[in-house]
């Protein structure tokens, strides 16, 4: 149980910041203590500081800073949570959608990360415990550098397109299964597959969708406003490996839906091949219906009801017409030689 003492010297938590690290010179990164609250302008380095933006105190301290441009501000603290970017001669700011972090199983959820990178400083803010942030956490953990705050924002937003590709490897392997099950005609949870593997790949589709313009039109911005040239430079490289992807959760949409289609033209196939059956055997007891209805009409005339074998007449009248009928399908092309 964590003692009351800890508790009061616990600063990042009072502020609403999940963790903190300090960069030297070279990169190294230095986890910083929780009773410490880290400042915002280093002297040398650079500084990571990630909010829980549920926390109230956070919010605040946000509003605090008087460096934070007045739009960037109002992007981190509000409930926005579409994906935007935006920028100021020294910071970029923006919303990326990232998986929604699950201790117990990997979750197809998504929810906003908050970010604003300047040359010093990198300040990112969550609702929901998130996957990229996490693997970034843990990678510097272990001691790995980082050059930069913009190399480490890039990093992040990279882990986003690594769990990406991987949901985009899952949606390729179950189309693959998916279409195979359809191509031997066994459509048992076929459709259900498919139907999740589109909605799943049109989810995939708008994340990238939106990263993909957003740093598509920062990175070839010609506007007069300056932006920070090392976030465009990263924006470019993150804007190649989107685009790939990008078409390559296009390919899954299009393949789902042609999976779709030949489901439903197989099964109208199988479903106008029964009715043929049907109609054939309609028409080949239809003649054999009316000779039966006929006879029982109970009417006096009709032939054979004093016969012993009448039963036996009828029944062969019954199968005379029957391949009577038989022929003239065959005649007429309506069944096949």
């Amino acid at each position: 149980m964590t003692s009351p003492l800890a508790i009061a010297a616990d600063a990042q938590s009072r502020m609403g910041m999940v963790w903190a690290y300090r960069f030297d010179a070279d990169g190294a990164p230095l986890l910083v203590e929780r009773e410490t609250v880290p400042p915002v302008d280093p002297a040398e380095g650079f500084v990571w500081i990630h909010l829980d933006l549920v926390h109230s105190r956070a919010k605040a301290w946000v509003a605090e800073q008087p460096w934070l441009p007045a739009e960037a501000e109002e992007m981190f603290i509000s409930p926005e949570s579409h994906q935007r970017l935006d920028h100021s001669a020294d910071f970029v700011w923006g919303v990326s959608h990232d998986l929604v972090r699950d201790i117990a199983a990997d979750t197809d959820r998504v929810g906003p990360l908050y970010w604003i990178v300047g040359a010093r400083l990198l300040l990112t803010g969550r609702r929901d415990a998130l996957q990229s942030t996490r693997l970034a956490a843990e990678a510097l953990n272990r001691g790995e550098p980082v050059e930069d705050s913009v190399a480490l924002f890039e990093q992040i937003i990279e882990y986003i397109i690594d769990d990406v590709t991987k949901a985009v490897v899952r949606l390729m392997e179950e189309t693959d299964d998916v279409e195979d099950h359809v191509l031997q005609d066994r459509f048992d949870e076929a459709p259900a597959r498919v139907g999740s593997v589109r909605r799943m790949a049109v989810r995939l589709s708008r994340q990238l969708g939106g990263l993909h313009l957003l740093f598509r039109r920062f990175a070839e911005s010609n506007s007069g406003r300056k932006a920070p040239e090392a976030v465009k430079a990263a924006a470019g490289r993150l804007l190649q490996r989107i685009e790939g992807l990008h078409h390559d959760v296009q390919s899954v949409q299009d393949r789902a839906r042609l999976l779709q289609d030949e489901m439903s033209a197989r099964t109208a196939s199988q479903t106008n091949r029964q009715l043929y059956a049907l109609s054939i055997l309609t028409a080949l007891f239809m003649p054999a219906t009316f000779i039966t209805g006929l006879f029982g009409i109970n009417v006096k005339g009709l032939p054979w009801m004093e016969q012993d074998l009448g039963a036996v007449f009828v029944a062969l009248t019954c199968v005379t017409a029957a391949l009577l009928t038989l022929i003239l399908l065959r005649r007429r092309g309506v069944i096949g030689g």
